[in-house]
């Protein structure tokens, strides 16, 4: 059995995410997986792909990766990213870093979590 890396698995995932491919996103993930957002819990495909359908409606994007490091079945991402949510409290995009579990080929967890950082943007009002 050919053993898939983790890394190349995240970076496929990236991509399905940026080109807002959903069945490919979703087809990433383990029947069981859980994905975490800040404070939320989303487990199983069918919430699972409720998260994308919402990021996919506020237009989430990741402005720059940052970094990718894999350490056996993790991959952890640093990232900025905005969307229209964010800008709507005025932050115009938002550091932070995404930690994956994979197993077998699939992600089985997953973790975002935003922090304010350098690479946060305030946009500034106008008078």
């Amino acid at each position: 059995m050919e053993e898939i890396n983790p890394r190349t698995v995240v970076e496929a995932y990236l991509q399905a995410f940026d080109a807002r491919d959903l069945p490919k996103c979703i087809g990433f993930y383990d029947d069981d997986a859980s994905l975490t957002f800040g404070l939320a819990l989303f487990r199983g495909r069918q919430a699972i792909e409720q998260w994308h359908k919402d990021r996919f409606a506020a237009d989430m994007r990741i402005q720059q990766l940052e970094d990718i490091e894999a350490h056996a079945d993790t991959v952890v991402i640093r990232a900025v990213v905005t969307s229209k949510k964010l800008r709507l409290f005025k932050v115009a995009s938002l550091g932070g870093t995404g930690t994956f579990l994979i197993q077998r080929g699939k992600i089985k967890e997953v973790r975002f979590e935003g922090q304010i950082s350098a690479s946060t943007q305030v946009e500034s009002r106008r008078m």
